[in-house]
């Protein structure tokens, strides 16, 4: 199962692996929260510091340190939003999005295993992985793009989230993520809302990585946002 929140990442043994790797390397933030901090959607004004500690990490996993485990389960926590919308998006019809997530996390963890010195040092290191991701899961699905439509789910006007009572462990990250997972939407409408206000990426970014028009991204938010106000 994809660990989704970050308090997943915070264990003994992490957490010591973590000081011992931030010991020795610059780029890396003093503390494993730091570095969680770093990667989330509240530092993408930081985006020096992300791409340097990113790269760092990547490059200690690649050389099979006793910390991989650790490095692995870090990066997962990481981008976890990111990989949830693709195992939304790419699972087979009819198959819970829960169960691709076993490939997701393969196709992740080899892109990162593979990736070039040249890979590393690039200005959107953290936006390629992703696009590399999706690539790298639809050789293992053995789907294309023009395979994979979006199909469209009706859902009953009546369905009524219970509400939750608020978990102190998780922080507005992990909030807005559950919060977006208990809307009654299709499943390629969370991905466009995870996509946009919990991982961050801009609407042009998402037309360029889904291969869409811009305008395409920007009409399906609207009509979106305007279902969700009338309904929710």
């Amino acid at each position: 199962m994809l660990p989704t929140k970050r308090t997943d990442a915070h264990t003994p043994q992490s957490i010591s692996d973590y000081q011992t790797l931030a010991a020795r390397e610059t780029a890396l933030p003093p503390a494993l929260g730091d570095f969680l901090e770093l990667l989330g959607p509240r530092a993408k004004d930081r985006h020096g510091e992300r791409q340097a500690a990113l790269s760092a990490a990547i490059r200690h996993l690649q050389a099979s340190p006793p910390e991989r485990q650790s490095i692995q389960l870090w990066l997962l926590v990481s981008y976890a939003p990111a990989l949830q919308a693709l195992a939304r998006r790419y699972s087979p019809h009819g198959t819970p999005p829960a169960e691709t997530e076993s490939t997701v996390v393969l196709a992740f963890l080899e892109v990162l295993q593979g990736m070039s010195t040249e890979r590393l040092a690039d200005a959107y290191l953290e936006k390629r992985i992703v696009d590399d991701a999706r690539r790298r899961l639809m050789v293992l699905l053995g789907i294309r793009d023009y395979q994979q439509a979006e199909d469209i789910e009706f859902v009953e006007n009546d369905v009524v989230q219970e509400d939750r009572a608020p978990d102190e462990r998780v922080d507005g990250y992990e909030a807005l993520l559950a919060q977006i997972n208990d809307m009654p939407i299709t499943d390629a409408d969370r991905t466009l809302l995870i996509s946009l206000y919990v991982y961050g990426y801009n609407m042009a970014e998402l037309a360029d990585q889904w291969q869409v028009p811009h305008e395409t991204i920007k009409k399906r938010h609207q009509r979106l946002l305007g279902r969700l106000k009338k309904n929710l």
